[in-house]
């Protein structure tokens, strides 16, 4: 595949769909989680609508997944009861760290969602897009049943490390049936025998010149990053694995197919429907429900998806193939990908209680200082750490003694020397760098945030280094009290470049935004909370414009 030629012209007269690799609720969302797909998603959804984009961002919780009977059986629980409770608490902590999707299915308690599968899995049957083969699969003797996924655990095939049934953490590769090296029943830890079993297949295979086209066109308005192009690439250079979407099993979504009882969906072949259904869903309680067969079929409509690579042969390779095989779908624009985001300097670990829990921590620490923190240091093109150390040298450094040393200083000076006004009929000062700042914010974030080639990490490393330009400059503010003219033209250039900075940083801190840009009395739209996209040469804070003598502290030092 080629290198990608992308372009930075936003593109604001599309539709959007935004979609975050769905959980599995064995659990709360931890600091990893968040700074992902999550994280990410939620970014640019808010970037798209600053500027003027239609966006829908949806989700799910993967609440069919395997996953769950064995979170459940480790806490002497129900698989429902499970999937309710850590469902719910998914939820709570993506609201602590503002970052609810617009719809967010829980699919044991949203008929709709099977309802969507089901249909388009009967879609591809009747149009001959499946196959039946039969196929290897674990048995354990000891526990009598077939295991799958998260139910057997050995080797990877392909490179050896730790992995579960179907997809290597590690490389992201698809596991053969009864494949795995090494493979342990997870109930009793015995090593299994293998039977053979019908499955229903995806034949994908037939389909690998026409993603290779798919990525081709992709790929030259987008910049895939550079681990997943070269996943492609290898998995492209050999023949594409036949791949089984239904098992046998109790817990799940029905094959809806006479002769087939007893067999389910397997979750990796549903999520792409999953998204679908999550769509459907919003656009009906938006009074709209055809709207969303529209949305997935227009091709003026943009689907991108956030996932971690270990999701890429689903997200990248198996649901473009599905939605080739039905037809009339649109293809996913872009596939984000994020790397393992790891706590002093281990991989985050949920059976290893390894971890920072994401509802805990949003109940110590603000969300925004926690959002800007995981977008400065996510791990977008490589694994990253977590330090509690570094995440407190943020908010002292950059938030508190940063934005609010900043801020105080310069509601102070307007408040003492020009009676609590911005200095009235009087031009931006060219001198200093607060007077360029305002194109300088709007240039990083139209660069950075972009579909294109979106980076969260390097819209907040230029938030902070504009940060700590503004107060390396008010010692030189401070030397001007008393001259007249010049005092004023450099205050109102803090004051212009301190709504600037609200407006950049919308995405990324939406409280902080909505909060500055509401007592500096730049506009807030009542609908998405953030302040509008600065107009060319407008000023953001009008000449006269009351502004207050100070502000409570919005973040606070950690410890």
């Amino acid at each position: 595949m080629s290198e990608p030629q992308t372009s930075q012209q936003p593109t604001t007269a599309v539709n959007y769909v935004v979609t975050s690799a769905p959980p599995n609720p064995n659990g709360d969302l931890h600091l990893g989680h968040l700074s992902g797909p999550f994280l990410g998603a939620d970014v640019l959804s808010r970037y798209l609508r600053q500027r003027g984009a239609d966006v829908r961002y949806v989700g799910y919780s993967d609440e069919h997944s395997c996953y769950v009977p064995r979170r459940a059986a480790e806490i002497g629980s129900t698989a429902h009861r499970a999937a309710l409770t850590f469902g719910a608490r998914m939820e709570e902590t993506l609201s602590l760290g503002a970052m609810h999707h617009d719809w967010f299915t829980r699919p044991l308690t949203t008929p709709r969602h099977d309802e969507i599968v089901q249909r388009f899995f009967t879609g591809l049957w009747e149009q001959g897009r499946l196959d039946v083969h039969t196929l290897p699969v674990f048995w354990c003797a000891h526990c009598e049943r077939e295991l799958y996924e998260a139910e057997v655990r050995g080797e990877c095939q392909f490179c050896a490390e730790p992995s579960d049934g179907v997809y290597c953490e590690a490389c992201g590769l698809p596991q053969d049936p009864a494949g795995l090296a090494a493979p342990r029943c997870t109930a009793c830890w015995e090593t299994p025998q293998i039977r053979e079993l019908e499955r229903i297949c995806f034949p994908l295979g037939e389909y690998r010149e026409r993603l290779l086209g798919y990525y081709e066109k992709a790929q030259r308005t987008a910049e895939w990053r550079p681990r997943l192009r070269a996943y492609l690439e290898t998995l492209l250079s050999r023949d594409l694995p036949l791949t089984p979407i239904s098992r046998r099993a109790d817990y799940g979504i029905p094959v809806p197919l006479e002769g087939w009882e007893g067999h389910i969906l397997d979750t990796w072949f549903s999520g792409i429907f999953g998204y679908i259904a999550a769509t459907a869903c919003l656009t009906a309680a938006e009074g709209a429900p055809d709207e969303w067969e529209r949305l997935w079929s227009a091709p003026d409509t943009r689907i991108v998806n956030f996932i971690g690579f270990d999701c890429s042969f689903s997200h990248a390779v198996l649901w473009p193939a599905l939605l080739m095989a039905h037809g009339g779908l649109t293809l996913p624009s872009q596939v984000v990908t994020n790397e393992f985001y790891r706590l002093e300097g281990d991989k985050f670990s949920t059976s290893r209680n390894h971890a920072v829990w994401g509802g805990e921590f949003l109940r110590q620490v603000s969300a925004d200082a926690l959002r800007f923190h995981l977008c400065l240091t996510g791990p977008e093109r490589e694994q990253t750490n977590f330090a509690a150390k570094e995440f407190a040298a943020t908010v002292d450094t950059m938030l508190v003694g940063g934005i609010e040393v900043w801020t105080r200083a310069v509601l102070a000076t307007v408040a003492e020397d020009f009676a609590g006004t911005v200095p009235d009929e009087v031009p931006i000062s060219a001198d200093g760098p607060a007077a360029a700042m305002p194109a300088e914010l709007t240039q990083l974030i139209s660069t950075s945030l972009e579909p294109a080639a979106f980076s969260p990490q390097q819209a907040a490393a230029g938030l902070a280094e504009v940060i700590a330009r503004a107060v390396a400059d008010l010692p030189e503010l401070e030397k001007l009290r008393g001259s007249g003219e010049p005092y004023a033209r450099r205050t109102a250039a803090h004051i212009e470049a301190l709504a600037a900075l609200a407006v950049a940083s919308a995405a990324i801190m939406p409280g902080w935004s909505a909060y500055l840009a509401g007592h500096l009395g730049v506009p807030v739209d009542q609908t998405t909370r953030m302040p509008a996209w600065p107009a060319v040469a407008a000023r953001l804070v009008a000449p006269g414009t009351t502004l207050p003598a100070s502000l409570p502290a919005f973040f606070h030092e950690v410890a």
